[in-house]
């Protein structure tokens, strides 16, 4: 059921969206998202890319996830950049007071995009990597059912 879920939400986020160029999601396993779990995403050789682009990541996780928020550890690869860009994303989900924050949709399973603070300007052609693990003190992050990556039209 969870499967049929995100694929439903995928869809319906991004098929009405003409800014989205590329978006690909990982369903985690019931376990719990590991420390040293890392989840590649990669596009195939992206063109016609409009002059801005934005770097989002779709977060699902159930009402029982115990945090406020979610550290996502980020790398992105970019064509024709020697080296990697590496930041550290504190994707808030909740108030102080224990309410949903405005963004975070849904009844029992909650989807968020968490974005990456920096807008590529004249982004390259070519393919983009992206790859995130989760930041928490938690060996083991339960209640997260999919992460996701999606690089899309910024309008500005």
């Amino acid at each position: 059921m969870r499967v049929i879920f995100a694929i439903l939400i995928v869809f319906g986020v991004t098929s009405c969206d003409g800014s989205f160029i590329y978006g690909e999601d990982y369903n985690l396993s019931a376990e719990g998202w590991h420390q040293d779990s890392t989840l590649t995403f990669k596009t195939d050789s992206l063109t016609d890319l409009p002059s801005v682009v934005t770097i989002g990541l779709n977060i699902r996780n159930t009402t029982a996830y115990a945090y406020r928020n979610m550290y996502l550890f980020v790398e992105i690869d970019i064509p024709g950049k020697d080296q990697p860009i590496k930041d550290t994303i504190d994707h808030i989900l909740m108030t102080a007071d224990g309410y949903w924050k405005e963004g975070v949709e849904g009844g029992d399973v909650k989807e968020s995009v968490a974005y990456y603070p920096y807008a590529i300007q004249n982004p390259s052609k070519g393919v983009y990597t992206i790859k995130v693990q989760q930041g928490m003190r938690e060996e083991v992050l339960k209640e997260v059912i999919s992460v996701g990556a999606r690089i899309q039209k910024l309008d500005r």
